[in-house]
This record gives C-alpha cells, sequence and structure tokens, in this order.
C-alpha cells in the first residue's frame, strides 16, 4: 500500500470512527411556539420536526428507553409519549394553576415543579397519577436526583429582585424537605460534579449578574459562588470543562468546575452559543433558539469546532438525548421474567412471585399512591411465597437488585 493509500484509508476509519460516536444517539427537541417535538437522528442526517404534537405551552421534558414526558405549562399537564413512535399515549393532570414547569423521573416516579403553585407534584408513572405534592420555595423551576435526594431551585420573588432565591432539599423516600439553602438571585438550571452542586442562577437581566453558586453535597453548606456576569441558564459539567448556556440564546459561558476559575464570563464569552447544552465526552450540543424563527440544533467537536447543524422549529426550549445501548452492553442486561400468579388474587389467598432464575434480590409491593406495603427478600432463590392480608384494590411490585430495577407490574386483590 502506498503511503497516500495507506493515509487515506487512515482518515476514512477516523471519519468513520466519529460518526459513531453519535450514530446511537437520538436527540429531541420541545419547539414551544410550534407546539411540536422533534427528533434527530445524526447517523442519518435525518430530522423530524413534526414527530409528535404538543399540548398549550410546552416546556421542559423527561426522556427515557420507552417514553419522553412533555411539561405543557398551559395545560396543567404531563403528556405521555412514546419515544419510538411519537404516539401521544395519556395527559396526566397535575393540579389546577400549578403551571408545571420542569420534571424528573427517578425510578417509577416523575417529580413536577408547580412554578405558579410554589409545589413539587410526585407522580406514579405506572398508574399516571399524582400521589402526592409538596411546598418547596417560590417559584420552583429546576430539578435534579442525587443520591436519594431531590434538588429544587426556587428562583424567588420576580417581582423583588427575586428576593426568596433557594435550593430546597427534599429527601425522597419520605418526602419531606429537610433544608433550604439560600442561593444567587433567580437560580433556574443544576448540575452535579465531584460531589458538589452547582447551580445556574440567571441574576435579574439588568444590574443583578449572573453566577454560579457551589453547594457542598455532604454539608448542604454554600461553599462559593462564581461571578460569571451575563444571563447564565442550561449547565453541562464534562472532565474538567463546565459550559454554560446563556438564557438569551445568544452566548457561552465556561470555568473550570475543579478550581472555579471562570475561563469565558460575561466580559469574554464564547459567541457562537445557545440556550439549552448538553454534552457526551466525544461532542458537545446547544439549541439555538432564534426566538422569532425556527430554531437551531448544532452539534460541536469537544474543541468547539462545527460537527452538525439541523433546523429545528419555532422557539425550542429544551433539549434532551437518548443513547442507545451498545450490543454489548444489551448482552450484559439480565433477561428477567417475573410470574406472579394468581392474578386476579382473592383477598386472603397467598401470592406467589416466581422468576426465571435465583436472585439476590429486593421485592416490594406499593399501593396506588406509591406507599411502601412490604419489602421481602429472595436471597438466592427463584420463587417468593407471600401471605399477605391485602385489602382489595390494584397493587404495584418492583423486583430490584442493588439500584438497578430488574421487573415491575402489578396485580389485582378481589373480594
Amino acid at each position: 500500500m502506498s503511503r497516500r493509500s495507506f493515509f487515506t484509508a487512515m482518515l476514512s476509519m477516523v471519519f468513520l470512527l466519529l460518526v459513531s460516536m453519535i450514530s446511537a444517539q437520538t436527540f429531541y427537541v420541545v419547539n414551544s411556539q410550534s407546539r411540536t417535538l422533534s427528533r434527530i437522528d445524526p447517523s442519518t442526517n435525518s430530522v423530524n420536526n413534526n414527530f409528535s404534537s404538543l399540548g398549550n405551552v410546552p416546556n421542559k421534558m423527561v426522556v427515557d428507553s420507552d417514553y419522553i414526558w412533555v411539561v405543557n405549562s398551559g395545560d396543567n399537564a404531563v403528556q405521555k409519549i412514546s419515544r419510538l413512535t411519537g404516539q401521544s399515549l395519556a395527559n396526566i393532570f397535575v393540579g389546577p394553576g400549578a403551571n408545571p414547569w420542569d420534571a424528573v423521573r427517578d425510578q417509577e416516579f416523575l417529580y413536577v415543579t408547580g412554578l405558579f403553585s410554589s409545589k413539587v407534584y410526585k407522580i406514579n408513572t405506572l398508574t399516571g397519577t399524582v400521589v402526592s405534592s409538596i411546598f418547596v420555595g417560590a417559584s420552583p423551576e429546576a430539578l435534579l436526583v442525587v443520591d436519594g435526594k431531590l434538588y429544587v431551585t426556587n428562583t424567588g420573588n420576580y417581582a423583588e429582585n427575586y428576593a426568596g432565591s433557594s435550593v430546597s432539599v427534599i429527601d425522597l423516600e419520605s418526602f419531606t424537605v429537610t433544608a433550604t439553602i439560600p442561593v444567587h438571585a433567580n437560580p433556574q438550571y443544576l448540575a452535579s460534579y465531584g460531589g458538589k452542586l452547582h447551580v445556574s442562577c440567571t441574576g435579574n437581566w439588568t444590574d443583578i449578574g449572573g453566577a454560579i453558586c457551589i453547594i457542598d453535597l455532604a454539608t448542604g453548606e454554600l461553599e462559593e459562588t462564581i461571578d460569571l456576569g451575563g444571563t447564565p441558564g442550561c449547565i453541562w459539567i464534562g472532565e474538567g470543562q463546565a459550559y454554560v448556556g446563556d438564557s438569551s440564546g445568544l452566548v457561552l459561558y465556561s470555568y473550570d468546575p475543579d478550581n472555579l476559575e471562570i475561563i469565558h464570563g460575561a466580559t469574554n464569552p464564547i459567541s457562537n452559543g445557545g440556550s439549552e447544552i448538553l454534552g457526551t465526552d466525544s461532542m458537545i450540543a446547544f439549541l439555538k433558539p432564534n426566538w422569532s424563527a425556527n430554531g437551531t440544533l448544532k452539534i460541536l467537536h469537544t474543541d468547539l469546532s462545527a460537527w452538525q447543524q439541523y433546523n429545528v422549529a419555532m422557539m425550542p426550549t429544551d433539549l434532551k438525548m437518548w443513547a442507545e445501548p451498545s450490543s454489548n452492553a444489551e448482552e450484559l442486561v439480565p433477561n428477567l421474567t417475573i410470574q406472579v400468579y394468581p392474578n386476579p388474587i382473592r383477598m386472603g389467598n397467598s401470592l406467589h412471585f416466581e422468576a426465571d432464575k435465583p436472585l439476590q434480590a429486593k421485592l416490594q409491593i406499593f399501593n396506588l399512591r406509591g406507599q411502601l406495603i412490604s419489602s421481602d427478600s429472595f436471597e438466592g432463590k427463584a420463587a417468593l411465597e407471600l401471605n399477605r392480608n391485602l385489602p382489595s384494590g390494584i397493587y404495584l411490585y418492583r423486583v430490584s437488585e442493588g439500584a438497578k430495577i430488574q421487573s415491575s407490574g402489578r396485580f389485582v386483590v378481589y373480594r
């Protein structure tokens, strides 16, 4: 092989490697003004800006392996959509006048902030019902789950320069507020890195500039405030580099998440910017909203050089990505089947749970409000017989090994 042929072959291999880095990743964009959901597949350069029709004032979303959960603020509801087909499957009413803003999923529960109600709502995704709610601070927006705790940004009172800006800490097991941490004005986004919570605070858009507040997750103490200036928004932290979107969608900011030194602040921002940002170890993606026209999804290399670009619809407000597991990863995932019988079961009779292999797993049973009824262990067995005198109704079960849920479902008890 000639030297030229060798280098041509090498370049082709590098190109294919780069493409493969994002080929298994699919991007989803909420277009608030168009009321549509965009689906972008970089491996085929395909864009479907009408993947799904959304409700009134769609805002943020959660993407999981099966569903996309879109928060429709104007409908006071969360819309459940098939991630594979885009079909709208259900609308879950959150609460009157709630104006739901953001959502996060942890196990079978979806947690939603109510901007106007000052509440966080707990939704059981198996039943599609709100099972509980709790007051936090004024005008809550962003949510993040870390180690069994739910962190909520309370943006405060807009009419009083965002007075009361804080972060609420909710213990998920008891669903109670355990702490409220005052922060800089108008906190809107959260990220965790190295045992610290990074809170992106936008400021008041005029004479109070934006900042990043650093909270120690172990102590719950505010450790430091990084004065970025400008109007920082969405935050993404990679290895040794933090990028922050601009709420106006114009620029990007950056800082070192280890030593907390500003790299690009309001005085020297990165000019090619956007509002929402996310990334991996091979790329950075962000939304440029173009508020009066169609928005743009830009995918950059990690050195911020251009890679791919796609047009989405009008006034995009959220960007999420779903990475399909590789074939090797899929082979490592247990294919666990649980048989529950008899189902339905008459009150007072024994209930049997049988797996297709011995497990070191925990079996939990919940009622429809998400309350834990019982917890039992397989401990190397493939079957459990439970003699629970459960009242008639519908119950949910979950089998988990460590933090991984292996199986879940429901059964019915009748008189």
